[in-house]
């Protein structure tokens, strides 16, 4: 894995020196901005659906080399919370990428996908409701929650271009606001591969399109609910916390309200 690639996704190579694990990132963030993952999305579905689809192939399909400089854009769009890995060289889309690539859902998944990022969700968090600081500063701030030194002015400029493409730099771009969402937009309904069964799906789907007790659902609740793991099967702290964190980020987008939601994952000491 390239030193950039690393970087991006927040991993500590097994140097041999304190020095050398210090360098890297310890948060995720893209180098690619949300406008190239959207584009990565749509190919994925142009290619394969809701199926899997070869990153090769894909490559092909946007016109470029099946290489590294690829491969980091493939690892933004999983950041981003747009696609999934399959096997060694495959992509699927998530819930979260079938809506981005609907033009109806696409507002409202743009916003979701930019919190999804770590880095952007702490940026958000820090710097709601005062103005953002001059590029240097929020370089430096990017470097305490974790972004390596030689790459925070990467880092920054496609945290200000992502956020200008969700539509965060609404009120200017001194400042992080939540877009405002039109709610009573419908949820999209790609077509689904003909080699995944949805079957035993379809009556959880309908339920959660038709809402609670007949109530229609805002399309970030529905796409919440839709990314949940099935009943019994096995899902990590670690990652109920992730979901938690994303329904509180939801809150703050579609509610109006005072205070902050915490959430943190711990598990029983050995």
């Amino acid at each position: 894995m390239s030193d950039d690639l690393n970087d991006m996704l927040g991993l500590n190579s097994a140097g041999n020196s304190e020095e050398r694990t210090n360098e890297r990132s310890t948060i995720a963030f893209p180098y690619s901005d949300l406008d190239a993952v959207v584009e990565l999305a749509k190919a994925v579905h142009s290619r394969a659906g809701r199926g899997a689809c070869e990153l090769a192939d894909l490559a092909g399909e946007l016109n470029q080399v099946f290489g590294s400089a690829f491969r980091l854009k493939t690892a933004a769009a999983k950041i981003f919370g747009l696609t999934e890995k399959e096997g060694r060289d495959k992509a699927r889309l998530t819930e979260l990428g079938l809506r981005i690539i609907s033009p109806d859902q696409e507002p409202a998944a743009r916003a979701e996908a930019f919190l999804a990022v770590p880095l952007y969700s702490a940026l958000f968090d820090r710097y709601r409701g005062i103005l953002l600081p001059p590029a240097k500063a929020v370089e430096r701030e990017m470097v305490k929650l974790g972004v390596s030194p030689k790459v925070a002015d990467r880092a920054r400029q496609a945290f200000e271009r992502s956020a200008r493409q969700a539509g965060f730099f609404g009120s200017g771009e001194n400042r992080l606001v939540r877009p405002k969402l039109d709610s009573t937009s419908n949820s999209p309904d790609p077509q689904p591969d003909s080699g995944r069964s949805e079957d035993a799906k379809s009556g959880q789907k309908a339920s959660i399109h038709h809402g609670i007790s007949g109530k229609d659902l805002h399309p970030f609740i529905q796409g919440l609910l839709e990314t949940l793991p099935d009943t019994g099967s096995q899902w990590s702290i670690k990652d109920r916390a992730k979901w938690l964190k994303l329904a509180a980020h939801a809150f703050d987008l579609i509610y109006e309200g005072d205070g902050e939601i915490e959430i943190r994952a711990a598990t029983d000491a050995a």
